[in-house]
């Protein structure tokens, strides 16, 4: 499944300006230039009181990793032989082995942002790591391709070349492969959001999901329902394609259609939306959540970390 995101990367405001509403305007707009070039979702890095108005919420999940020398000496985990390398030098290395993973990135502007700063490579005979941090702060890896999985033979072996204790890494929950292959050498773990998400356009988010959405439903009850997001420039109303959506499952096939085309309706809010579709705190109890829903929600999403706008 490819999903088109928005990013927004920074957000400012003149001093003297501040407390005139320039930046409501600004964000409103940006969520209708979103919608006017059909990208279903959006992220961003910020706080959660200030975005919320805006209906981004903190949601979907991943893994903060941490590697030890111990915990992989303890594993049994012998170092890779890896080399260092100007990120410049390794770009069509990582073009060619990247898409390799079961989460990535379309990226037509690698060299820029192989250009970051703190970025450090390092490259193996069969992937590459790509790692955050400088000589003297924390390290966290932003990308490793191990294509024979031996991912934690890169792992300690970064450990070897800087002359550290320990190294972070986050996966998307999503990635169970590589997951369940590295616990073995994790020294501990927590389970973490990835930062703001906003639901622009359910429909369309359903609808690029609905390979997913069909996996989870071959064993499910018939159901339908019609799924309504309030925001701040529409409420759901009868018939309005753009502020309801209608899900329904019939023998193991999804159906996802514009406006409201069945009796039994749910209404969310633009927050609400982005913890039930994406992944976060609930946002009822299991009585108000139909549990055919339940059963195909969340959906994953991954935004890798080099990619983090």
């Amino acid at each position: 499944v490819t999903w088109p995101v928005g990013g927004i990367g920074g957000v400012g405001t003149l001093p003297e300006e501040r407390g005139k509403g320039h930046m409501t305007a600004l964000l409103y707009a940006v969520i209708d230039a979103m919608r006017e070039r059909e990208i279903p979702v959006s992220w961003l890095a910020g706080d959660r009181q200030r975005y919320n108005t805006f209906g981004w919420e903190r949601a979907g999940q991943m893994y903060e990793l941490t590697f030890s020398r111990r915990s992989l000496d303890r594993a049994g985990v012998a170092p890779a032989r890896i080399e260092a390398r100007r990120p410049a030098d390794a770009l069509d290395w990582i073009e060619r082995l990247q898409p390799t993973l079961v989460c990535h990135a379309r990226r037509p502007y690698l060299p820029l942002q192989l250009r970051k700063g703190g970025l450090r490579v390092w490259t193996a005979e069969d992937g590459y790591a790509i790692v955050r941090g400088s000589e003297w702060g924390p390290l966290s890896i932003s990308e490793l391709v191990s294509a024979s999985g031996r991912e934690m033979a890169t792992v300690r072996a970064l450990l070897d070349w800087t002359d550290r204790d320990d190294i972070r890494w986050n996966l998307s929950a999503w990635d169970d492969e590589r997951l369940a292959r590295l616990m073995p050498g994790v020294s501990h773990w927590r389970l973490v959001d990835w930062q703001m998400w906003r639901i622009n356009d359910l429909a369309q988010v359903l609808t690029l999901a609905r390979p997913i959405l069909r996996k989870r439903a071959t064993a499910l009850r018939d159901f339908e329902l019609a799924i309504g997001v309030r925001e701040h420039d529409r409420t759901p109303v009868a018939g309005e394609d753009r502020t309801v959506t209608t899900l329904a499952v019939h023998d193991g096939e999804v159906e996802i259609a514009r406006g409201r085309h069945v009796k039994h309706t749910i209404e969310w809010s633009a927050v609400e939306a982005a913890r039930a579709v994406l992944g976060g705190p609930p946002v009822g109890s299991e009585a108000e959540m139909p549990a055919g829903l339940r059963a195909l929600l969340p959906i994953p999403m991954y935004l890798p970390a080099l990619d983090h706008v």
